[in-house]
């Protein structure tokens, strides 16, 4: 009788390694509870952002009657997209949109006809990065009392800005919990000293620490955008065309804001110095030096921290112009938005030389102590 032999099990290759990490280290999120918690922050920031308008009193739609019209000097928005060169006046509606059939002008009191073009007309453009619905006189008005009455409602791209200027500090809060102590943490905890001697390639480790850091945090944004539309969709009669195009770039910034976290985890000896450093360099540290672009009239296209803005103003449409005003005595004050192919790029090249420089410096990493 032949003697049984010890089942010999094939050992397992380093990507099939990867998904083991990467279940262990979403494990360890939900464990501390650091993925309960960002969701919980996402769903109170949406819902705060949603309620506290119409609470303090600014609602999603409405009736506006006998609104003054605000005359503007004609050099003002010459040159915007839409507006045309021939005309005497010129006035703003403040408000996002706007149901056109049930605008009616006065003229001192009296119905304004538009007289299908001759008296007025009204376009809708991008001013300083705002929509705005210009009202084109076409004789002149300067000195009589020009107001207005219509239906309003908040366009999908104005309700959906509301919310994506808060999406960027979320990735920036969910990159830190996610990311900024994921490497340090094996070295000060001493768990690499369990870790590092096994068959377990630290390449591998690396790749499933970064995917679960990625699921997690995409998971929080995922929330957030998705809450966004919802709610668009009930508020503002709609989604915004360029809503999921947001959410492409807001995914490329987390990658990248990640893979940067990763490399300051890679370099720091403590998980304290890790998350501290990777939350102010883009809290803080990053929009002071962008900033500067505001009062030097230079556009940083090379800044991580600029090219993440592209995910709020993708959104507006069309999308806004740099612009600059004279304040006088030499001094001017410019406001850039970045190019959206250019941002794509600065984004990819943050993450792919982040992420390479982090490798490295974590397979040489040595334990001390």
């Amino acid at each position: 009788m032949s003697e049984g032999r010890p089942h010999l099990q094939k050992p397992q290759s380093d990507l099939e390694q990867i998904p083991i990490v990467w279940r262990y280290e979403l494990l360890k999120y939900l464990r501390s509870w650091r993925l309960v918690a960002s969701i919980a922050v996402s769903v109170a920031v949406l819902a705060l952002i949603y309620l506290l308008p119409p609470l303090l009193g600014t609602h999603y739609s409405g009736t506006t009657t006998d609104e003054p019209v605000y005359l503007l000097s004609p050099e003002v928005l010459e040159g915007l997209p839409g507006v045309p060169s021939a005309f005497e006046d010129i006035g703003t509606l403040n408000r996002s949109s706007i149901d056109l059939d049930s605008l009616t002008l006065y003229l001192d009191g009296s119905v304004y006809s538009s007289g299908g073009g001759t008296n007025w007309s009204i376009v809708r453009t991008t001013f300083e990065g705002m929509s705005i619905y210009v009202v084109l006189f076409m004789q002149d008005v300067t000195g009589h009392a020009v107001t207005a009455s219509y239906d309003w409602y908040t366009a999908p791209d104005s309700f959906a800005s509301s919310f994506l200027m808060f999406v960027i500090y979320l990735i920036i809060i969910a990159a830190t919990l996610f990311g900024a102590d994921s490497l340090v943490g094996e070295f000060q905890n001493r768990t690499g000293y369990l870790m590092f001697p096994t068959p377990l390639k630290r390449w591998v480790l690396y790749v499933g620490k970064f995917a679960a850091s990625l699921t997690a945090t995409l998971l929080v944004i995922g929330l957030f955008y998705g809450g966004v539309a919802g709610l668009s969709a009930i508020s503002a009669n709609g989604i915004d065309d360029d809503l999921a195009l947001s959410f492409a770039y807001a995914i490329e910034y987390a990658i990248a804001i990640l893979a940067v976290a990763y490399l300051i985890s890679s370099l720091m000896k403590g998980t304290t110095g890790a998350t501290v450093l990777t939350f102010l360099l883009f809290i803080m540290i990053l929009p002071i030096v962008d900033s500067v672009s505001n009062i030097t009239g230079v556009k940083m296209e090379g800044s991580l921290g600029f090219a993440a803005s592209v995910i709020t103003s993708i959104i507006t449409d069309p999308y806004p112009t740099d612009w600059s005003m004279d304040m006088g005595t030499g001094f001017s004050f410019s406001v850039f938005y970045p190019t959206p192919w250019i941002a794509a790029v600065v984004m990819f090249v943050y993450a792919a030389i982040a992420i390479a420089l982090s490798i490295v410096l974590f397979k040489r990493k040595q334990l001390t102590g």
